[in-house]
């Protein structure tokens, strides 16, 4: 992929599986990425192992200082921000038996997180015409038993997803999601 050179993205989630797979690949094309996650060693191991294109910081994106602090962070260290990449989930879903804190805290990673990650991140995307990915999954299309929490917040990711398009085009800040099957995760590990 052309053009890639020298952008920068952040990906929440990016020491899961998905987010470490997505930091290697644009890595490889020449973007500086941000691995954004709450899991220290993991976080550490993935910028590591991906090398001088990838660093690491830890920010749980349920908290607005630490997102505050990830997108300062990430232009000061870079100059811009060209792409978030929403990977950061949580799988807390206990079916019909789900207490409404964990519903909470589970829309609060999946999606509101990354609402507040693009409201930090906004005049900065303006400024470099940049995107935005969401990651959805089938399971958002595809009811299954046992599962709740996990494909109502997938399927609210589809529909923030074009809001988002919509509302942010005038800014240049293109959105999509990315909808994957059953992939190897950590949940899966």
């Amino acid at each position: 992929m052309k053009g890639l050179e020298g952008k920068v993205a952040i990906i929440s989630g990016g020491a899961t599986l998905i987010g470490e797979s997505c930091a290697s690949v644009l890595a490889g094309y020449g973007v500086n990425v941000v691995i954004a996650d709450i899991n220290e060693p993991a976080g550490e191991r993935a910028a590591q192992e991906i090398g001088a294109k990838a660093s690491f910081v830890r920010a749980d994106i349920t908290s607005d200082a630490d997102i505050a602090a990830l997108v300062a962070k990430t232009v000061e260290c870079h100059g811009q921000l060209d792409f978030l990449v929403n990977v950061a989930c949580t799988y807390l879903d206990n079916g019909a038996d789900t207490t409404r804190s964990d519903w909470l805290k589970a829309f609060d990673v999946n999606i509101v997180g990354s609402v507040m990650l693009m409201q930090a991140a906004r005049q900065h995307l303006k400024k470099s015409k940049g995107a935005i990915i969401n990651f959805s999954s089938v399971s958002a299309r595809v009811a299954q038993i046992g599962r709740w929490v996990y494909p109502a917040s997938k399927a609210a990711i589809l529909q923030l997803t074009r809001s988002q398009a919509l509302d942010l085009a005038p800014d240049g800040i293109r959105v999509n999601t990315v909808s994957p099957g059953w992939t190897w995760s950590n949940i899966t590990r």
